[in-house]
Order: structure tokens, then sequence, then C-alpha cells
């Protein structure tokens, strides 16, 4: 059987919910599922071209996982606020994209727990919390609040930071030493350490404690060597696939983190 082989600029992994996660590698080009390939070789070949995943243009430089230097300083998803979302200007009338805030920040979003290296705090918007989730390599995830905005959200997740990390170790993550808490019994410490706060009332997602609960594709008994590997550095990876978690290669010489190579050129192939 010939095995396929694919090129053209990386794009982010995608996924479709399935026990175990069905994830799909992207390129500009192409698109070819991956959970099938679990156990073989794969080989990643760096051309050393770079493009800017949004206008297209050639670089020797890339930025915010993609980008080109003049679209990092002035597009509107590459504004520092996506990142701090409670650090929203749009009230200041200094935003770089009004239509983009329209669809992407002054809508409905969700404060939510999920477990990936540890119990953390997030805020997703309404309708794309499961994408989120598993770029996040969470294996449990539960809502805890729907707030009307971006900024609120964001203002929310900075007081639940108080009691919570709000980011992941990608290290214990990818490792799944430890068993996840309960976090319908965390959310409940959390909305009584918050009732006294005025500014969040009404906003709490007491009736739905629904656990959203993720498997992803790795091949049984495999250890993982956590050594990241970057296409800047070694741009010819030779390697055995064993799973797929979050954004990650799961291979036998190294981890490999799909979205931070997005507009780098390369050829994916697979062996016996």
């Amino acid at each position: 059987m010939k095995l396929p082989e694919v090129s053209g600029f990386f794009r982010a992994l995608a996924h479709e919910i399935a026990t175990p996660v069905a994830y799909t590698l992207v390129t500009d080009e192409a698109r070819l599922p991956l959970n099938a390939y679990l156990g073989r070789r794969m080989v990643i070949t760096f051309t050393g071209e770079k493009a800017c995943i949004h206008c297209g243009r050639r670089v020797k430089k890339l930025y915010h996982q993609g980008y080109c230097y003049p679209c990092f300083t002035t597009l509107a998803e590459c504004d520092l606020c996506i990142v701090k979302p409670h650090t929203c200007h749009h009230a200041r009338g200094t935003c770089r994209d009004e239509a983009f805030a329209a669809a992407h920040c002054m809508t409905p979003h969700y404060v939510y727990l999920a477990w990936s290296s540890a119990v953390k705090v997030g805020l997703t918007r309404k309708g794309r919390e499961r994408q989120r989730w598993i770029d996040q390599g969470a294996t449990r995830a539960v809502l805890c609040a729907e707030l009307p905005t971006r900024k609120a959200a964001g203002e929310l997740e900075m007081e639940i930071a108080r009691f919570l990390p709000d980011r992941t170790d990608w290290r214990k993550m990818l490792s799944e030493a430890a068993e996840p808490d309960d976090l319908v019994r965390i959310k409940a410490q959390l909305a009584s350490k918050l009732q006294g706060s005025s500014r969040f009332r009404g906003y709490w997602i007491h009736e739905d404690n629904t656990v959203h609960q993720f498997v992803y594709p790795r091949l049984q008994g495999a250890s993982v060597n956590l050594d990241a590997l970057s296409l800047d550095k070694s741009p010819h990876i030779d390697s055995v696939l064993l799973g797929i978690k979050g954004q990650y290669l799961l291979l036998a010489h190294g981890v490999f983190h799909v979205q931070r190579h997005q507009g780098y050129r390369v050829r994916v192939a697979f062996g016996d």
C-alpha cells in the first residue's frame, strides 16, 4: 500500500469530536486524517520557506504562531487583548477592527474549568468550547458562567485566577501523570467564594454540571519523550507517531507543536 505524502504551509491541526478525538493534518494545499497512522514512521521536512498565514507574504520570521510583522502589529486577532481579554480597549474607541470585535468579542463567552495539567480556569467564545478544550489537551471540562462579552469573561477569569491557575503546563499535560480532580466540587467551591461579588451575580451557571470528557489517540503503553522539537533547529524530523494531544504530535524522539509552526512550508510523508 502506498502511504500518503502531503506538502504545503502548515496550519493548526483540525479535529472532530470522537473517541478518541479524530485529528487531521492541515496545510494550505491538503488535509490528511492522522489517527490511522499511529505507529507509523512520520517524516517532516521543512523546505526553508515561511509565509504569513493571513496575507501570504514570504518572510524570514513569523510572529504569534504564523503572522508576518505588519499583520502581527495591525490585525485585531494579534492584539494583546486576545491573550489578556480583561485588557480589552474597545470602549476607548481604539479597537483595531470593529467587524472582528463584533464577531469575536462582543458576543457571549463561557468561563470554564478544565483538567489538562491540573485544574485551570479559561474562557472561550460560546459555541467553540469543545474546540478550545481539545486544543488545550483537556481530558475533562465543565462550564461555569456565561457572560455577554469577551472582556466581561476575562474579568471573571482574572477573579477566579486568584484561586486557580489560568495556564497549562504542557509537559504535565502530555505526561498524563495525575488523576483529574472533581471539577463539579471545585466549581461549587468557587461559586461560594464569589457569592459576595455583585459584578458577576446572575452569570454563574448553577444548573449545568455536565462534565465533558475527551480521549486522545495514543498507542497503548507508549512512553512520551518530552523533548520539544523545532523545525528551525531540526528541519528534518524522522520519527514514529505515538499519539496526538492538543496541538502536539507525540513522536518517539520528542513532541512537535504543530500550531507554533503555522506558516512553515513542509513535506510530510509516512513510511513503514
